[in-house]
């Protein structure tokens, strides 16, 4: 069965997950693992897997970051995807459930029964900002840590410092009446994409969940955004504007995106559209 195309607002809590965005997420998995390519590669690098090692990806999504660390632990390792969302799960086991060394639990890492003292290495890439309760779910991922395993994770950092998405949001709510401009989040600290943006706040929620040298590393890079409507496509879907422009005129909706479309064109050249991106890159140890 075809699913529609339905732009769904970034909110906070699990509903977001095991709902709709879930659904999104999964539809546009391929569009944002190229976006992430090389962040992804930086990340995959810090956390630097071994031969044999055990490992947790937390927040696993469509499995592809699971499939990575499945490789790099070869012959002896496995590795275990972890998430909340079932649409996500459920394409990750179609992709890359016949990994021998690669197994996936729909489960949330804040409340679920983790084995203690178990995997070398925690992964996650754009995971840990939604925890509801994270100091809890630092404490829960620590304890399933073998002593002197690491925690590595990429987070967003400020959305001011994310032109992809901050310029483009902008740009597009400064075209609609008061009324239709998506509210600031009440608490910028709430479950989220910029949750963990403020390096002190992240380092402090860290350390209260047990864990200790906690580095926070920034990392400057890129969305490769392919091309100008595929950006405009996945922006619409997953940013806080697509849910806004639907409740406007179609004159307001229109100026609007082109809004967006010149924030995206400032960035393009000759066979790319490359977006700064600005993320930390954390790491932790048991």
């Amino acid at each position: 069965m075809t699913k529609t195309s339905k732009p769904v607002e970034m909110s906070d809590g699990d509903s977001f997950w095991i709902g709709a965005g879930g659904d999104v997420w999964a539809r546009t998995m391929d569009v944002s693992e190229r976006n992430f390519a090389t962040m992804s590669q930086a990340l995959m690098a810090a956390a630097a897997p071994q031969p044999g090692e055990r490992v947790l990806d937390v927040g696993c999504g469509g499995g592809v970051t699971s499939r990575v660390l499945a490789q790099q632990v070869l012959p002896e390792g496995d590795v275990v995807g972890m998430d909340i969302s079932p649409t996500l799960l459920e394409s990750a086991q179609q992709h890359h459930g016949e990994v021998d060394n690669l197994s996936f639990k729909l489960a949330d890492v804040g409340a679920e029964a983790l084995p203690d003292e178990h995997f070398d290495l925690i992964y996650s890439r754009f995971g840990v900002m939604f925890f509801n309760q994270p100091p809890a779910a630092f404490a829960n991922l620590r304890q399933s840590l073998k002593p002197g395993g690491r925690m590595v994770f990429m987070c967003w950092r400020g959305i001011k410092d994310n032109p992809w998405i901050y310029q483009t949001t902008a740009a597009a709510v400064a075209q609609l009446p008061e009324e239709h401009r998506p509210p600031a989040p009440a608490d910028p600290f709430a479950p989220g994409p910029f949750a963990m943006a403020d390096p002190d706040h992240a380092r402090a929620l860290i350390t209260a969940g047990g864990f200790s040298d906690v580095t926070i590393e920034p990392l400057d890079d890129v969305m490769r955004m392919t091309d100008e409507q595929t950006a405009m496509t996945y922006l619409l879907d997953l940013g806080p504007v697509g849910k806004a422009l639907q409740q406007v005129s179609a004159d307001q909706a229109s100026s609007a995106r082109e809004a967006m479309r010149e924030v995206l064109r400032s960035y393009a050249t000759p066979g790319e559209l490359n977006v700064p991106s600005a993320t930390w890159i954390v790491t932790a140890r048991r």
